[in-house]
């Protein structure tokens, strides 16, 4: 085994041997030409770990011949400093004392650092993970110069490799081969030493099983690295990995998973104030106007820290991060000046419009600075509608209020401001919207209207006691490559009635069919329904029915085909916490049933109210794939209610409202269809319908609908507004769907009527 870490023993002995940081020591660069001519300054070496900081500052002492001394902020103060500036006096060389995590200094030590960095007794070199702007003192920072060094990109990553597998070849007497690298990569997340640690571990733990040739790849790492965590983290406790569960944990709004991640932080030693900072920044970025007072909140924390420090700071801490987790979240702001920093890039310098530039001076105003320009408080509600962006863009909104109550209530201010110029719509939907927690998006209104037994399995054969078959297609663009596409075809007739007793039973197949997109998600799903329905009055316009439906189902999930292009496409990957699992392929089948009831009135030919319940998967199968593990799925509710009215002779209103439940998963579909009558004449009968309806929090749905004598054909598709998640912004659907409806047939003989219209 290795006298030394891995890491230690690669360092560098020269500037060609140094990876990484080509802008700083590439050919010209700064810091390599200071080190050639020995001319070395005191600085700030800025960049996230294991890029290479310190590192640099050993080679830099070694190729300059100066003496080194290093200290870390952690556990040194201002004797141990003070002890380097006397022997520095004391010797004749040149002075290099490098100082780790220099943020990690009180004010007061960073004070007793300037004499001997401005008498030049010491050349200083702090190395910080923290922006030193904030970090720093003025006059340390205004005597030193700033480098920022970059996280290593895959090249240099891949070099690393090469080094530490041909280094521990030679010195273990083993052949290695990297067969993949992708799970080292992630795992390395631009981090050097983690990288060089993972190798060490795996090589050294395959060497005590296996000896010759080591063959590596991704599974073998990632279940190396997981059995030996405690070994490759051994303090527990990784610095950006945390803050990123705590910061996420706040995101979404989880106050319990916030205090603990601030208090393994704290335990930890963690700096308070990078704490307090960070939640300034979430402040902004993941609430922002959603509610203002949190950035106020925030701030004082930072400077109620700053000021009574650790242990009594915890409190503020704990209060803070439990006040911003519990807060209504938008990241509005955040989009806005991101999608308008890229359009400056775009459009580059535009010319500011006349009547908006400053005009001090005679020659300004000759020139029409300023002109026409109208002062919004002389005028009512202090508004005037003027243009301020430049005339190429003008229109283009940069700001979406997201929904939650206060940014609906800027929504409303600047709806009633701009009118339709920056198209601020929805007003009444999404004031309303705040009381629901919306995820789903599932069934369209199609299926409700030309779809039935997707719905209820009460309602098979039962609305007109008809026979009739349908087909349903639907294409849902997810976040993912491909869409997600679901096919139905159903077919349903009374096979049983009895005219005196007014009831009537109904049969009905219905097959369902999908594919998850990329993923290689499949189901296919044969279900067999029934209903029985009663007649509630003798003219048969008042029923009541209940149905149900048995079959099997099967779910397939391929886990090697999955893809996570998307996470790149809508910035969800995180190189400190990457996606690697890998499963196999999962096949389920199981039973499956559910229950429905249906209630209808039919006032007259034209005036309809239908109303009814129904829940699926009642049998909770372990089916459902969840956090890499089955679990039951939930039981589906839906509720539902639509009702027909004539508005002329030939025009039709529908309004329905459509909703589902199933466990943390919520839908309400609402809008009313309007169908006209185009042609009336002995049995044929022409139709043209259009309908809107909205989805809560996630999409507006347009229906057109057309029925020919005894066909009825539906199409919808999304324009998705959903503000849930940034991917859901590329997400919305079309479907599609037909019906037709078997026509009565001469009766040959009695008690042989095939499918009547009019049974019921």
């Amino acid at each position: 085994m290795l006298a030394k870490p891995l890491a230690e023993l690669l360092r560098p002995q020269a500037l060609e041997d140094y990876i990484g940081q080509s802008h700083l020591l590439g050919e010209g660069g700064i810091l390599r030409t200071a080190i050639e001519n020995k001319a070395l300054h005191s600085m700030i070496l800025w960049g996230p770990p294991g890029v290479g900081k310190t590192t640099l500052a050993f080679l830099m002492a070694k190729l300059t011949d100066m003496d080194f001394y290093m200290l870390s902020a952690i556990n040194s103060g201002v004797k141990d400093i003070r002890e380097i500036f006397q022997k520095a006096e004391e010797s004749s060389n040149k002075t290099l004392l490098f100082i780790d995590e220099i943020h990690r200094f009180s004010k007061s030590q960073q004070d007793s650092l300037l004499g001997a960095v401005e008498k030049g007794v010491v050349t200083l070199i702090g190395a910080t993970t923290e922006n030193p702007s904030f970090e720093v003192i003025s006059p340390l920072l205004s005597r030193c110069q700033v480098y920022i060094l970059k996280t290593l990109d895959k090249s240099s990553l891949e070099k690393i490799i090469t080094r530490a597998t041909d280094f521990l070849e030679k010195e273990l007497n083993c052949s290695i081969e990297i067969a993949e690298n992708e799970a080292l990569l992630q795992i390395s997340g631009g981090d050097a030493r983690k990288l060089i640690n993972a190798i060490e571990l795996i090589v050294t733990t395959l060497l005590r099983s296996e000896n010759g040739k080591l063959l590596i790849n991704n599974e073998l790492v990632l279940k190396i690295i997981q059995q030996n965590l405690l070994l490759y983290d051994k303090k527990g406790e990784n610095h950006y990995d945390i803050i990123s569960a705590f910061i996420k944990s706040i995101r979404g709004s989880d106050p319990n998973a916030a205090v603990y991640w601030l208090a393994r932080m704290l335990m930890a030693g963690e700096d308070p104030l990078f704490i307090a900072r960070r939640m300034i920044i979430l402040a902004v970025e993941d609430i922002g106007n959603a509610n203002p007072n949190a950035l106020l909140l925030a701030n004082n924390c930072f400077q109620a820290v700053h000021q009574i420090g650790l242990p009594e700071g915890r409190i503020v801490l704990s209060q803070t991060a439990i006040y911003l987790a519990s807060s209504p979240k938008s990241n509005a702001s955040y989009l806005a000046i991101e999608d308008a920093m890229q359009w400056v890039e775009k459009t580059g310098n535009l010319p500011v419009p006349l009547h908006l530039r400053n005009a001090p001076t005679a020659l300004m105003k000759e020139l029409n600075y300023g002109k026409n320009y109208q002062y919004a408080h002389q005028f009512e509600n202090n508004f005037v509608e003027q243009e301020f962006l430049p005339q190429s863009i003008s229109g283009k909104k940069f700001y979406e209020p997201q929904d939650n109550r206060r940014e609906n209530e800027l929504r409303k201010y600047l709806k009633n401001c701009w009118k339709n110029k920056y198209r601020y719509i929805f007003l009444l939907l999404f004031s309303f919207s705040f009381f629901f927690k919306l995820i789903g998006q599932d069934i369209h209104y199609s299926q409700f209207n030309l779809a039935p037994l997707n719905l209820n399995p009460a309602l098979t054969g039962v609305i007109d006691g008809i026979c009739r078959a349908g087909i349903n297609q639907k294409t849902q663009w997810l976040s993912v490559t491909k869409p997600f596409l679901t096919f139905s075809g159903s077919f349903d007739a009374p096979v049983y009635k009895n005219n005196q007793r007014r009831e009537l039973i109904g049969l009905g197949l219905l097959i369902n069919v999908d594919r998850a997109g990329d993923s290689y998600y499949t189901t296919f799903q044969p279900l067999l329904s029934m209903a029985f329905v009663k007649s509630l009055d003798r003219r048969n316009r008042h029923k009541l029915s209940i149905g149900g439906y048995c079959g099997i189902q099967q779910r397939m999930l391929n886990y090697d085909a999955l893809t996570f292009d998307e996470q790149y496409q809508h910035g969800y990957y995180s190189a400190d916490n990457p996606i690697t699992e890998n499963f196999p392929k999962s096949k389920i089948l199981f039973f499956d049933w559910g229950l429905g009831a249906n209630w209808s009135f039919f006032a007259s030919s034209a005036t309809s109210f239908i109303a009814g319940v129904s829940a699926s998967h009642l049998n909770q199968p372990r089916m459902s794939f969840e956090n890499s593990s089955l679990v039951r799925l939930p039981v589906r509710t839906n509720l539902y209610f639509s009702s027909t009215f004539p508005v002329s002779e030939s025009l039709l209103l529908n309004p329905m409202i459509f909703t589902s439940f199933q466990r943390r998963f919520y839908e309400v579909n609402f809008g009313v269809n309007l169908e006209y009558l185009f042609a009336n004449k002995r049995d044929s009968q022409i139709t043209f319908g259009v309908g809107t309806f909205y989805r809560w929090n996630d999409a507006l749905i347009l229906i057109l609908t057309t029925r020919w004598q005894n066909c009825k054909f539906g199409i919808s598709y999304d324009f998705n507004i959903s503000t849930l998640t940034r991917a859901s912004h590329v997400r919305g659907g079309v479907e599609l769907s037909l019906m037709y409806i078997f026509r009565r047939v001469a009766i040959k003989s009695a008690g042989r009527e095939p499918c009547p219209f009019d049974i019921m």
